[in-house]
């Protein structure tokens, strides 16, 4: 009898304690534990939005220009940069339209500058410059049969952009019939230095 009301106060404490600590942990008996991972979704969405809230760089942000670059014998591989000149960040994706042009409002020279468009999502802070490695092929000047015409600059469209900036820059391109691309452009990536696509 003794040994039956011992072991039944042993077991009331026991629970006693498991109540007070249980409440001590704002953990009722029996319930689950609150998930962390409640916390780790509100996290990645305020992520999400917050990378959504920053604007695409609009043409009029940026300051569209070439860096310099490097030649071998097959062309001239050199940054196309994009320097952001307004005072809030904004991003770039993909890569840039380019083409050679006769002047700034002339008539575009061959066809447009082929484009890997597969690239990061690249957000540029004030001041800062990311850049497209363009490629200018020397094909022009050795290819039978091209009839060369000169071209005073390029035609740049920023990417997702519909409005062009000039680029002053000379270079050469073949008329019709073999108006091959002689330009080559890769996706806008960090960094002002980008050369090679």
């Amino acid at each position: 009898m003794f040994r039956r009301s011992l072991r039944t106060g042993k077991t009331t404490a026991v629970l006693s304690l498991v109540v007070v600590l249980s409440a001590a942990c704002g953990t009722a008996p029996g319930s689950e534990p609150e998930s962390t991972s409640t916390t780790f979704s509100e996290l990645a969405a305020e992520a999400s939005r917050n990378a959504e809230s920053v604007q695409q760089c609009s043409t009029e942000r940026l300051r569209v220009h070439l860096g310099p670059g490097d030649n071998d014998m097959r062309g001239a591989h050199v940054p196309l940069r994009f320097t952001n000149t307004s005072a809030e960040p904004c991003t770039l994706q993909g890569a840039p339209g380019v083409s050679y042009v006769t002047e700034e409002s002339g008539q575009q020279l061959g066809l447009p500058a082929k484009r890997h468009t597969d690239g990061p999502v690249v957000t540029v802070k004030p001041g800062e410059t990311a850049s497209a490695a363009l490629f200018l092929s020397s094909a022009p000047h050795k290819t039978p049969g091209c009839e060369q015409v000169q071209a005073g600059g390029l035609r740049v469209y920023v990417p997702n952009g519909i409005q062009p900036r000039f680029v002053g820059h000379e270079g050469t391109a073949c008329a019709a019939p073999l108006e091959e691309p002689s330009l080559e452009v890769g996706p806008v990536r960090p960094g002002a230095d980008n050369t090679r696509i």
